[in-house]
């Protein structure tokens, strides 16, 4: 049997976390992660950022379940991409993406390719036209423009998204111009990607939709062939409630869904 590309996604709404929650997830930071923590003037800002690595944490134990969620050692690359420094785990390598918005928080992990996940919420959009101008193509700004006036910033949102899970797995860093890369979203259901010539590799995209007003999209560049096996689950508080499974709204091939 085939070996098909295995993507884990794990998503959270920060919203119904707890201070005692936020206090349990800051237990699992490191020293670098928690002067990050603490620099943060807003507790909301505390306590996604808290959550979205303690996620992560808790997704990289789920993959080796006798390494422990704290013992987990990062570092970056020259272009600011995280990867893990434990060089004694046995298998290929993990690779990861975590992010985080006002209230929900994501981690994509995979041993199988490059992968990157982004969280955008709409209220981050106060000037739609500056921000179309900065981050989309021609076509896509074309795209936002066709929809209805209530609908533009929800399509700017899909588009935003899963331009940043791009760029965050290729860790290109922001450098890369974002009005260089289309995403055609005409096709209900569907993404379709039309990328840098350089790019000579399979992309594999999903966009989610777990609330009104927010998107989570993941991007992965499988070591082998074009299909993906996805296991994507919304979870709980500290990990402590089963992983309830999630549907994306639109793929860029069908996903083997876990």
């Amino acid at each position: 049997m085939t070996h098909v590309p295995l993507l884990r996604l794990r998503w959270a709404d920060t919203t119904l976390l707890a201070d005692t929650d936020t206090a349990r997830d800051a237990t699992l930071l490191d020293a670098q992660e928690t002067r990050a923590y603490q620099r943060f003037l807003s507790p909301e800002d505390r306590r996604d950022y808290a959550a979205a690595h303690a996620l992560l944490r808790r997704t990289l134990t789920c993959v080796i379940p006798h390494h422990p969620p704290e013992a987990w050692c990062f570092e970056r690359a020259a272009l600011g991409k995280p990867y893990l420094s434990a060089p004694d785990l046995d298998g290929p390598p993990l690779r990861f993406s975590l992010s985080h918005t006002r209230g929900h928080v994501a981690c994509a992990v995979s041993r199988d390719g490059e992968v990157g996940v982004d969280a955008e919420c709409r209220s981050h959009i106060n000037d739609l036209a500056r921000l179309m101008a900065g981050v989309c193509s021609a076509d896509e700004q074309a795209q936002v423009r066709a929809a209805p006036a209530s609908e533009q910033a929800d399509r700017f949102l899909d588009l935003w998204s899963l331009k940043e899970a791009y760029v965050k797995t290729c860790g290109t860093g922001i450098d890369t111009k974002l009005p260089q890369i289309t995403f055609d979203l005409r096709v209900p259901s569907l993404v379709r990607a039309s990328l840098p010539a350089e790019t000579a590799r399979t992309w594999w995209f999903a966009l989610f939709r777990p609330a009104r007003d927010s998107r989570i999209a993941i991007a992965m560049a499988p070591d082998w062939g074009s299909e993906v096996r996805l296991d994507a689950a919304a979870v709980g508080s500290g990990g402590q409630s089963a992983p309830r499974p999630m549907a994306p709204i639109r793929v860029s091939a069908r996903p083997i869904l876990r």
